[in-house]
């Protein structure tokens, strides 16, 4: 394979010549031999085809290793994140000793990443209003344990400390928080309902997930219908697991993408976003219940004022 030069950091060359490894998927053992790394980051490098085999990089992830299989991987080099501390506008909903509630605009990213690493993102505005984030060894997302799209509005937790960190993502991971959307869809799907698709990266479109994905995960979502309008439906959405772009991808595989959406649904005049929010947090914490709501925003609202007349 024809060397990355600059954007790699390291290479690793793996001879599999053990017994052992053979039949075994080739994430799995790139897991097994750099435990300092996840399965996922190495399916990642799949998909971006920095790991090969036999000087093969269009392999899949599922690939079973075979004695004397030659493996290279690349190691790409980590980009350095700006995180200075900047005044961004959003709404905090509530403060606690271990975390904040807040509520995050449409349009605003949650963390820096590789595709928006000079954008400002909510993290910057988080370590301007809150310092003792800057005490977090992240130089990406300091608090963050969960995330919504870039256009998504809503509710967000964010940790104020490591402990609860540590305690929120494996809660997240347990299924213990209870997430609830607000989405305006096409057409009327049955009046309640349950999507469970697989959901994984698109075989042709790797910035894009697709239930016809080839390794997708499991991934559920509940809803129910709210009102029923001329074409369009106002729904109640909940997430049991938390895949990227979960509720866009499992919509539009039913045929009732979301308004506003341009990459899975369908472009409006009316919204200029996927018109999604989070609407409800519950959970409970340290043996105290929660429970957060919020509205939707103005944008949303008006969409709904105009579906009412039509």
């Amino acid at each position: 394979m024809e060397s990355l030069d600059k954007n790699i950091s390291k290479t690793h060359t793996l001879i599999c010549n053990e017994s052992d490894f053979e039949s075994i998927r080739i994430d799995k053992y790139l897991f097994s031999q750099f435990p300092d790394y996840s399965r996922a980051y190495f399916q990642n490098l799949i998909h971006e085809n920095l790991i090969s085999v036999n000087s093969n990089n269009k392999i899949k992830c599922n690939y079973k290793l075979k004695k004397n299989d030659t493996i290279q991987v690349n190691f790409p080099k980590i980009i350095q994140y700006d995180l200075t501390p900047h005044k961004i506008d959003f709404e905090v909903v509530d403060i606690q000793d271990d975390f904040i509630i807040i509520n995050k605009p449409a349009g605003l990213v949650v963390h820096p990443s590789d595709n928006n690493k000079d954008e400002l993102s909510l993290v910057h505005g988080l370590l301007y209003k809150f310092k003792e984030l800057e005490d977090f060894n992240d130089e990406q997302r300091p608090g963050i344990v969960h995330r919504i799209d870039r256009g998504t509005s809503g509710l967000l937790i964010i940790a104020r400390n490591v402990k609860s960190q540590i305690k929120f993502s494996n809660m997240f991971k347990n299924r213990e928080i209870k997430k609830t959307y607000l989405a305006v869809v096409k057409g009327h799907p049955q009046k309640e309902g349950k999507i469970s698709y697989p959901i994984g990266r698109h075989p042709v479109k790797r910035h894009l997930m697709s239930h016809l994905s080839y390794d997708g995960k499991p991934a559920l979502t509940y809803y129910k219908v709210l009102q029923y309008y001329k074409n369009e439906s106002l729904v109640e959405i909940r997430i049991i697991t938390g895949r990227t772009h979960q509720i866009r991808v499992h919509f539009a595989a039913i045929g009732h993408g979301l308004i506003g959406d341009d990459h899975y649904g369908f472009q409006s005049k009316l919204i200029n976003r996927p018109a999604l929010h989070a609407h409800k947090l519950e959970f409970e914490f340290k043996n105290q219940k929660f429970e957060y709501k919020k509205e939707v925003p103005q944008d949303f609202e008006e969409l709904l004022n105009n579906l009412k007349i039509r």
